[in-house]
């Protein structure tokens, strides 16, 4: 696995902290506070990230990470516009009077949308489909490089065959959050089986999405600036407290689980080069929870 470049702690430590500001840390701070953030916070990250990639010209510390702030600049502003669009009341009138289905197909476009809109921006910076892991990955090779002359006993597990491993495993794990006292009556699950292909299929574009935005998007140019331990932990931060305000679940165990899941995603497309291995995990999680959104639709 290529662990990148080391770097100096100064530049890892400034990088960290500025991701911790423009996160939604500071917007679950402040609603613990003092209610609902402020529209101008999100302003003030972006500024500080504009003036820190301009800064980074004449800044020598922090012009190695300056790709990598261009990419969360972008992806901030992104994802702003897809929440400026669902939170307009021409849109929420919309969806509260459509169905579970429509409503959802929406929403997942406009999640795409945000995933193209990074790919497009990584091209443009002239990076390459394998620099920001958009292929298959090494499915074949080891998790682990085996040691000369080590029997294939004691090789380690392929990077194909673990992420259909915890795939499937975290399927029951995902159930037991849901509590399995809290399944659906026979009938319920009836009423609720024509929605299952719709099911798989938007658990397949959102773990592609967030995929995209969270990790292929900013894993490259961070890994080859801060190392490999930085770029995995700090993309998990950014991703956990994504999922404190309306995530699933939401809250400071919503940050606590989709940060470990972040880092499971993280690791696993560092080290397969791809992006299939984590997908397959995110779709399997994704699979139970939109399951369970469908279900309450026709509960």
């Amino acid at each position: 696995m290529n662990s990148g470049k080391p770097k100096s702690t100064s530049l890892s430590l400034f990088t960290w902290v500025v991701v911790l500001l423009v996160s939604d840390l500071p917007n679950a701070i402040w609603q613990t506070l003092d209610g609902e953030p402020p529209a101008w916070l999100f302003w003030i990250k972006a500024g500080l990230l504009l003036v820190l990639i301009l800064a980074s010209r004449v800044w020598q510390l922090i012009r190695p990470v300056r790709p990598f702030f261009t990419l969360l600049l972008a992806l901030m502003l992104a994802l702003w516009g897809m929440n400026w669009i669902r939170t307009s009341d021409t849109y929420l009138q919309w969806e509260s009077h459509s169905n579970w289905v429509i409503a959802m197909a929406v929403y997942q476009f406009l999640k795409l949308a945000v995933a193209f809109i990074m790919i497009g921006v990584l091209l443009r910076m002239g990076r390459k489909k394998r620099d920001f892991f958009l292929t298959r990955g090494e499915l074949a090779s080891p998790v682990r490089a085996g040691k000369p002359g080590e029997p294939p006993a004691r090789r380690s597990i392929t990077w194909g065959r673990l992420g259909l491993t915890l795939g499937l495993l975290i399927v029951p794990l995902t159930l037991l959050f849901f509590r399995l006292g809290n399944l659906p009556s026979t009938d319920i699950l009836a009423k609720a089986l024509p929605f299952f292909p719709f099911v798989f299929l938007f658990a397949a574009t959102n773990a592609f999405s967030e995929e995209v935005q969270f990790r292929a998007s900013l894993l490259g140019d961070l890994n080859r600036s801060l190392g490999e331990g930085n770029a995995i932990w700090i993309t998990a931060v950014f991703f956990g407290f994504a999922h404190y305000f309306g995530g699933a679940p939401s809250g400071i165990p919503g940050v606590l689980i989709t940060g470990m899941l972040g880092a499971l995603f993280a690791w696993s497309m560092l080290g397969s080069r791809g992006i299939l291995v984590p997908w397959f995990i995110h779709f399997c999680q994704n699979a139970v929870i939109y399951a369970f959104w469908a279900i309450n639709a026709v509960n």
